[in-house]
């Protein structure tokens, strides 16, 4: 995954690695410069038609969501009574890359646990990513990244359409990363040691990653229509579970946006060709919802870690 992850909260990525598309380093929330992790990259697929975006039916965008410049979806932090995040899950189907030969663009999906706070250095989160190369070829794969280190990619072939489940779990100075591709079969997962994770927030997020070779910008981000988050769910340190709506933490919804002009705050500043990505609302459990690809300017001011001025 390459991306960063971008919250008003959060330090604004991770670090960097090699892509297999472009000579490029891509970079994620924390952009700490930690090593580049060498792996293979995912199955890649066919050339992307060009199409109309996908839509989420009746599911109408997330009201006062903060902005980001490269991060949309959820997080939640932790009220009165509830110590930490302990373990994050969800699925989601791998969304069809749109590619348009001449354009490199980028897009990860994962979860996670940290990383939210302006004072975070810390960030652990597993999921997939789907790009396009400059042929117009589209690209996915696997990825985890314990923050400050780099990303790793993982030996799991991803393809679009597949239905992915994601977890990532702490225990102790443990971190457990699970990725399953549910139409496949195939799964894998990686118990790292990691001292001192940070388990103050959990997130749900389609991402665009960001090129840190000198300074972090995010980079085109892949039309991929719509991705869908089901099932997703925490554990708090004390026992409690329930789903991102749940009365026991306080949830906030992010959406990416490139063209605020923002001049400070977030790590990332986004070229004005970048494309942005809302969330939906959540549906009646609490624990789904969709983001949408959008060609459009998100409504909204100043905001999130991504821009200066605002709070999640």
């Amino acid at each position: 995954m390459t991306v960063r992850r971008p919250h008003s909260l959060a330090r604004a990525g991770r670090d960097c690695r090699r892509s297999a598309l472009a000579a490029a380093i891509i970079c994620g929330l924390s952009a700490i410069g930690a090593p580049i992790a060498s792996a293979a990259t995912g199955a890649t697929g066919t050339t992307g038609a060009s199409g109309a975006t996908g839509g989420t039916g009746t599911a109408a965008l997330a009201a006062n969501p903060v902005l980001s410049s490269n991060w949309a979806g959820y997080a939640i932090t932790g009220n009165s009574g509830v110590r930490n995040f302990k373990h994050v899950a969800a699925s989601w189907t791998e969304p069809t890359a749109i590619c348009t030969p001449g354009s490199s663009t980028y897009s990860a999906f994962w979860v996670g646990l940290g990383g939210l706070s302006h004072s975070s250095d810390k960030l652990e989160q597993t999921g997939t990513e789907a790009d396009c190369d400059a042929h117009g070829v589209a690209h996915y794969s696997a990825w985890y990244e314990l923050v400050p280190a780099g990303p790793v990619s993982l030996k799991l072939a991803i393809a679009p359409g597949d239905s992915v489940e994601a977890s990532v779990s702490v225990h102790g100075a443990y971190v457990t990363m699970h990725l399953k591709d549910e139409t496949t079969g195939g799964s894998i997962s990686k118990r790292l040691h990691f001292a001192h994770p940070d388990l103050s927030s959990a997130e749900w997020i389609a991402e665009a990653p960001s090129n840190c070779a000198q300074t972090c910008r995010a980079l085109p981000l892949t039309d991929f229509g719509t991705v869908e988050f089901t099932g997703a769910s925490v554990k708090t340190g004390n026992g409690r579970t329930g789903a991102i709506s749940s009365p026991d933490w306080s949830a906030q919804a992010i959406a990416l946006n490139d063209g605020s002009g923002a001049t400070g705050g977030g790590r990332f500043f986004g070229p004005s060709e970048i494309d942005t990505a809302a969330p939906t609302t959540l549906d009646a459990t609490g624990s789904a919802f969709a983001v949408d690809w959008a060609q459009r300017a998100l409504a909204g001011g100043p905001g999130g870690r991504f821009f200066p001025g605002a709070s999640a």
